[in-house]
């Protein structure tokens, strides 16, 4: 039952994400380093909200909602240092959402069973008390928008899927 809701949840985000498009729609240029324009559009498309372009550590970073009320931050990596005043090439980007399971939660097995039961991204007991979903793209070769936006659309698929496992009786945090 759980991997058909995953199915499910997945080929609407898919849809969302453009996926589903006649060919000629996928010739865009292919993305090879990060690009706050290109990933600031992924967000949009999947109709995120609060997008703020930003800078973490020194590096082009995007925050936003998704529309099921996640908070997620899209960093970029893998960066080339460049010259002074000159924004670094990264060829990685790492999307993270965080989750907040309580006090009283068995952190350790709630990440041990949603990474059995997500393959997507590697979640994570933080130090700070939250469960970290992440999840890793690299730009080396090329990566289409169409792709970007369904490796985005994905992620937060299994954001709003993991809610159901950490509160199954309340609403999404």
């Amino acid at each position: 039952m759980k991997v058909r809701r995953l199915g499910l949840a997945l080929s609407a985000f898919w849809c969302v994400a453009g996926v589903v498009r006649p060919a000629v729609a996928q010739t865009a240029e292919p993305i090879d380093h990060w690009n706050t324009n290109a990933v600031m559009a992924a967000v949009q498309v999947l109709k995120a909200e609060n997008i703020q372009a930003v800078t973490s550590g020194g590096r082009a970073a995007i925050t936003a909602r998704t529309h099921d009320g996640l908070n997620v931050g899209i960093y970029a990596k893998a960066c080339d240092p460049g010259p002074p005043g000159v924004e670094p090439i990264c060829h990685g980007m790492e999307a993270l959402i965080s989750f907040d399971p309580g006090a009283r939660a068995d952190r350790k097995a709630l990440v041990d069973r949603l990474n059995h039961q997500f393959a997507l991204g590697k979640f994570m007991d933080e130090p700070d008390g939250s469960i970290r979903l992440s999840s890793y793209l690299v730009f080396d070769g090329g990566v289409t928008p169409g792709n970007l936006r369904a490796q985005l659309a994905s992620l937060f698929a299994i954001g709003a899927l993991t809610t159901q496992t950490l509160w199954p009786t309340t609403a999404a945090r």
